[in-house]
């Protein structure tokens, strides 16, 4: 009962008020910043911790001090009013022509070399559909997938979940991105495990490919020498051309990236340099017009899927 009563009864000027005590730790400052009487905003507050049954703050001479009630409310307060304000935008727009939303989750390797011109014919022939494109993990884009967090995920296809659709999308083949004038680039080919021979430029841990060297590494029972982690290809390019090692990108990364900086590639001999990325989804029946017919197009890139079911 006591849950219910402060579902009920909490309202958003009130969360409002509340995070922006925290941010400023004062509370005349946050009644300036949203426009209330110092006295009404207390009032708030004060009905907010008796709501709760806990003190959210310590006031002291140094001003609102949250107590760990507070820091607690504080995290949901954020992703409640967040929330609110997305609803807001894309209620806003819905009054312009927007039809509908999908969220759409991709690898860095999946938006680098497919997606632009695989989202272009869609975006033209569905102006009224917007996608909210978030680059993210391979193995995060599963779960987020699964708890409903984004509508569709292209990855690398980790961790399966039995809940969840997996169409082929694409693939991509893995390639040793080197200097021109390193001995590696007389070679057309090479193993992974002759090249572990060299430093590696690597990307951040939570990555497929890092992942993949760390595990195949192991397997053979080499080191794997990162020199330096970094987060973008383009950054695995640019260490690579000073000299710091070696990277390991996603053949047409490279040719965007890598050629450019006059750096070389050499094919991995090994089967798993192969990549195959998939796109992941609930069940057909489980999604709504608008990330049905975003899923359909990617499956049948070529063939003319009617937008009438979203109108």
């Amino acid at each position: 009962m006591h849950i219910e009563n402060i579902i009920r009864k909490l309202d958003l000027v009130t969360l409002t008020i509340f995070q922006s005590v925290c941010d400023e730790k004062s509370l005349s400052k946050a009644a300036e910043k949203n426009m209330i009487a110092l006295s009404a905003a207390s009032k708030r507050l004060t009905d907010l911790e008796h709501l709760i049954g806990t003190k959210l703050f310590i006031r002291d001479g140094k001003g609102m001090q949250i107590t760990p009630a507070g820091e607690s409310l504080l995290y949901h307060c954020r992703t409640i009013l967040d929330s609110v304000y997305k609803a807001s935008v894309e209620l806003e727009e819905y009054k312009i022509g927007i039809k509908g939303f999908v969220r759409l989750q991709a690898n860095l390797s999946t938006i680098i070399q497919f997606l632009p011109e695989s989202l272009h014919p869609f975006i033209v022939e569905n102006p009224q559909i917007k996608i909210e494109l978030e680059e993210r993990p391979s193995i995060e884009i599963i779960q987020n997938v699964s708890n409903k967090i984004a509508d569709l995920g292209i990855c690398i296809a980790e961790n399966l979940s039995e809940d969840l659709d997996y169409y082929h999308y694409r693939s991509d083949r893995l390639v040793a991105v080197i200097q021109n004038q390193q001995y590696l680039s007389e070679q057309k080919i090479i193993s992974f495990e002759d090249a572990l021979d060299y430093d590696f430029i690597g990307l951040h841990t939570q990555s497929a490919i890092n992942r993949i060297l760390q595990q195949k590494s192991e397997a053979l029972g080499k080191q794997l020498k990162l020199r330096i982690l970094v987060t973008s290809f383009d950054a695995v390019c640019r260490m690579v051309q000073a000299g710091m090692g070696i990277g390991i990108l996603p053949h047409k990364v490279f040719e965007i990236f890598g050629k450019p900086l006059g750096l070389a590639s050499v094919e991995l001999t090994d089967d798993w340099a192969k990549r195959d990325l998939y796109l992941v989804s609930k069940r057909d029946e489980f999604l709504n017009p608008v990330t049905l017919l975003l899923k359909q197009y990617f499956m049948h890139p070529h063939k003319e899927i009617a937008s009438e079911q979203i109108s």
